[in-house]
């Protein structure tokens, strides 16, 4: 199966940073796959509409999805909901509740930390896929400024068994992971999901309306087992789970 990997937010702890930084894996089954070609295409062609000479130009969240176009998110959330077998993670890290967390506040770590968790995810989701085991292929969106070998390295440190991880199925994981730019259709259909997680975080905690996007794709987020907890699989949150499970929202999220 496939896994394409994008964030939203960043990863500083300073005034002018984000309230939380997350990230995100689309995982769909390689037989549907093309399902991923079409929806990406079928989104640009949308969005570039008045100028079909850009239909090829990679889709990102914050450059054609910003707050004044709310119905291209809606669309877009339409879109993406529709896409059949499609599984979706999300590991989020509000920055109140983890700047006291060791190594948190080196961007490297945090980057790092944040991608184990997801790729621990994405293992458990290939062992326990419905049908029978799969094998990962995991792109992710390449980060300027990263040195993304230094990621690998650490990930690799993990998979190894030098770092207690209780249990993970690596080896459901094809390695290495690699990462690639935005002109894979996959990573831009992993924005926009971000882009989705980013508008309901951003909200008032008591407004349903930031995340009605968002709510039309919670059919497709990973659980363990089928009707099983939402918390911990398919959103993972760093610290204090509160930060998400007391929006207004979240009970309607969750409801599998």
């Amino acid at each position: 199966m496939n896994v394409y990997v994008d964030e939203t937010g960043d990863r500083g702890y300073g005034k002018q940073s984000s309230a939380f930084f997350a990230m995100t894996a689309l995982i769909v089954p390689e037989e549907e796959d093309w399902n991923v070609r079409a929806t990406a295409g079928g989104l640009r062609a949308l969005i570039h509409q008045s100028r079909p000479q850009d239909v090829s130009r990679p889709l990102h969240w914050v450059d054609h999805f910003k707050k004044k176009h709310p119905e291209r998110r809606r669309n877009a959330a339409r879109m993406l909901a529709v896409m059949p077998s499609a599984k979706v993670v999300h590991v989020i890290v509000p920055k109140d509740g983890t700047r006291q967390f060791a190594g948190m506040t080196n961007g490297v770590r945090f980057y790092n930390y944040t991608t184990r968790l997801l790729l621990e995810r994405v293992a458990y989701a290939a062992k326990g896929w419905e049908g029978g085991p799969r094998s990962a292929v995991v792109r992710l969106g390449a980060v300027k400024g990263m040195d993304h070998s230094d990621t690998l390295n650490y990930l690799t440190y993990v998979k190894q068994g030098f770092v207690a991880t209780y249990g993970v199925p690596w080896s459901h994981i094809k390695w290495p992971p690699k990462w690639h730019g935005t002109e894979w259709d996959g990573i831009q259909l992993a924005d926009i999901h971000a882009g989705l997680l980013n508008a309901a975080l951003s909200g008032s905690p008591n407004d349903d309306d930031c995340a009605e996007n968002l709510l039309l794709c919670k059919h497709q987020l990973y659980r363990k087992t089928s009707g099983g907890s939402l918390l911990g699989y398919g959103v993972k949150v760093v610290g204090d789970p509160a930060y998400v499970t007391c929006r207004s929202w979240w009970k309607k999220w969750c409801v599998a």
